[in-house]
């Protein structure tokens, strides 16, 4: 059954192994329930393994009509008895209703006492019933142990009749509605908007064709399929059109040849191509599932139409081929789901095959989001700072803070490899105000002890700018630290603009009128607009370190540092070259008039009291 929830303590094994009772049975506490016949089951199954393992006569369990009558026609009959409130006397509900046991004895059996265990069941406060062990032999030296596991018992059956009490309550709402039970069952197992299986369907036909591939010895395979840049349409044009791009992208997977292949939808943008039977060949299999996969994302990076303009998606696909060794039904759709995350980071519009080293690096990014967590708590991020300098002078006109992690106090872990973690949650926003607030701080002090430097430059994330305290943040810093908001510089990306243009605008503007200037970081590596660019409150871009690296031996990215410098110069603004290595590289800067540059041929980053004899040095 799926989903359990394991309440099972230690005192429940005990209890389960002194009563030669199987305590997975008290782990089936909570059961995503997907039918009433499963209900039933569950009672059946567990209430003839009590009898059988205590011994007992039988059990009933009587339910107080006036609490839920409405449930009466579609409750076990066969495992409840349905009592007035009159079936316990007034003293004896009086005990129910406190939690405590009534025990009658009777007859003694081999110096041994038979007894009825009544304990009560609740909703909430109230007393809805009682649940009766009848011909419970208390013996001394087991009394407490087995009246524990029947308590246990009680607590199991109440839950999950509160639980099934809520399934059977809207089977039976739509049984009034004159709803078919067909209509039940396409709200159980598909999705309401697209019509295609839901999750709960995909992981029951996993496990059965799982196990099917595996007797006949064939291979299938999972296509894990995420939307690409579906989330920018649907946060600009509403959510009415975004899905209707999900019921077009339905309609277009249906459209796969083989009638018997399944097909469901997750939720949101995610949705699972099951193929059954491939072939008895794993490389024939792979060929078969890539050929459909490159099929599918053809399919769904074509055009739709919306009011008379065409919309762009695509889609990244991760497969996983099944059975193999040491896998399991269960692993599938978290392989599958690895792979296509792969698929991602490698460009998007992609397919990628899972394999054991994108499972060790899923496993290795887990464990660094979860030590991340509580690296601020930990004083293990600390910041490097490095020089920007006029491309003409060479004097230091500022420099720009960047984070490093020293993992428990010892292993560097590069930015590269952490800051894309921090940026898919919302841990990007706490580290981005712990920079902001630590580099304005050290910019600060610097002053106080006679370092010049001019500005200060601090890398926002998109995620923190679109916070929805992101100003507030802002300002809050400048004023704990004392920080001259004109010395200020804020550098964001492309994105962020590109994204939420009006909000990024308002955001930009608002800060700006107190002195806070910005930069335009990574300019040209990304979707370059120029009609953003001329509303941007940016006194500033930054070329990416991409085209800087290969001058002078690149002539195509020599040119294009020459038109983005004289598009600047036409729109006023300054700019930096990030990544200048070289004498050469620099030279070149020099002759296009580029304002700053940055880079290994002037300083690499340097800790803040590194930073401050360099200076020191420059200036005399």
């Amino acid at each position: 059954m799926p989903n359990k929830c394991n309440i099972t303590t230690s005192d429940d094994a005990l209890v389960a192994y002194s009563a030669h009772l199987d305590h997975v049975l008290l782990q089936l506490t909570v059961i995503d329930w997907c039918s009433r016949d499963e209900f039933i089951l569950f009672f059946d199954r567990l209430i003839e393994t009590t009898i059988n393992a205590l011994n007992l006569v039988d059990i009933n369990i009587h339910l107080f009509t006036d609490h839920i009558a409405d449930l009466i026609p579609l409750l076990p009959q066969y495992l409840t008895s349905i009592e007035p409130v009159d079936v316990f006397s007034p003293a004896e509900l009086t005990q129910l209703q406190l939690r405590s046991e009534l025990v009658q004895k009777s007859d003694s059996f081999e110096g041994a006492s038979i007894v009825k265990l009544v304990l009560p069941l609740f909703k909430g406060d109230d007393c809805i019933g009682g649940i009766n062990f009848n011909g419970l032999v208390d013996i001394d030296a087991h009394s407490i142990t087995l009246r524990a596991f029947c308590r246990s018992i009680a607590t199991l059956i109440q839950r999950n009749l509160r639980l099934m009490g809520n399934e059977l309550r809207c089977e039976l709402s739509m049984a009034t509605a004159n709803q078919s039970q067909g209509d039940y069952y396409r709200l159980a197992f598909f999705d309401s908007l697209t019509g295609l299986a839901n999750r709960r369907l995909l992981n029951q036909t996993i496990e059965a064709q799982f196990e099917l591939a595996k007797n006949n010895q064939v291979i299938g395979a999972i296509l894990f399929i995420d939307l690409d840049f579906f989330k920018a349409i649907n946060d600009s044009l509403g959510h009415a059109v975004g899905d209707g791009i999900l019921v077009e992208v339905a309609k277009r997977l249906q459209e796969i040849p083989r009638q018997e292949d399944f097909i469901a939808r997750l939720g949101g943008d995610e949705f699972v191509v099951l193929l059954y039977d491939l072939s008895e060949n794993p490389m024939h299999a792979e060929q078969h599932a890539n050929l459909l996969a490159e099929q599918l994302i053809e399919r769904i990076s074509e055009p739709y139409l919306y009011k008379g303009q065409a919309l762009y998606i695509g889609a990244s696909i991760g497969i996983t081929l099944f059975p193999s060794k040491d896998q399991r039904a269960d692993d599938l759709l978290k392989q599958a789901d690895t792979a296509m995350y792969h698929a991602k980071s490698n460009g998007r519009k992609k397919v990628s095959f899972f394999d054991v080293k994108m499972q060790r690096k899923a496993d290795k990014r887990l464990h660094i989001y979860n030590c991340l967590k509580s690296a601020i708590a930990n004083n293990e991020l600390f910041l490097h700072y490095q020089p920007q300098h006029m491309v003409q002078s060479g004097e230091i006109i500022g420099v720009e803070a960047l984070v490093r992690w020293h993992l428990g106090g010892k292993k560097l872990i590069s930015p590269d490899e952490f800051i894309p973690i921090a940026e898919e949650t919302d841990l990007i926003i706490d580290i981005g105000i712990w920079v902001l607030q630590a580099a304005c701080r050290q910019f600060v002090e610097w002053q106080s002890d006679g370092i010049a430097v001019p500005q200060l430059s601090v890398n926002v994330s998109t995620r923190q700018f679109h916070d929805q305290n992101f100003v507030d943040s802002v300002l809050m810093v400048l004023n704990e630290t004392g920080m001259d908001p004109m010395q200020l510089n804020l550098e964001i990306t492309e994105s962020v603009v590109i994204e939420h243009a009006e909000d990024a605008i308002r955001k930009m503007t608002e800060l700006k009128y107190i002195g806070v200037s910005f930069a335009v970081d990574d300019f040209g590596a990304g979707y370059s607009s120029l009609s953003y660019l001329k509303r941007l409150p940016a006194s500033e871009l930054k070329i990416d370190r991409s085209f800087i690296q290969d001058i002078p031996y690149n002539v195509s990215d020599m040119a294009i540092v020459e038109a983005v410098l004289a598009m600047a110069k036409h729109m006023d603004f300054n700019v930096t070259a990030e990544g200048v290595e070289s004498r050469q590289q620099l030279e070149f800067l020099q002759r296009q008039q580029c304002s700053f540059y940055q880079g290994f041929y002037a300083s690499k980053p340097l800790t803040a009291e590194l930073l401050a004899l360099y200076v020191k040095r420059l200036q005399g």
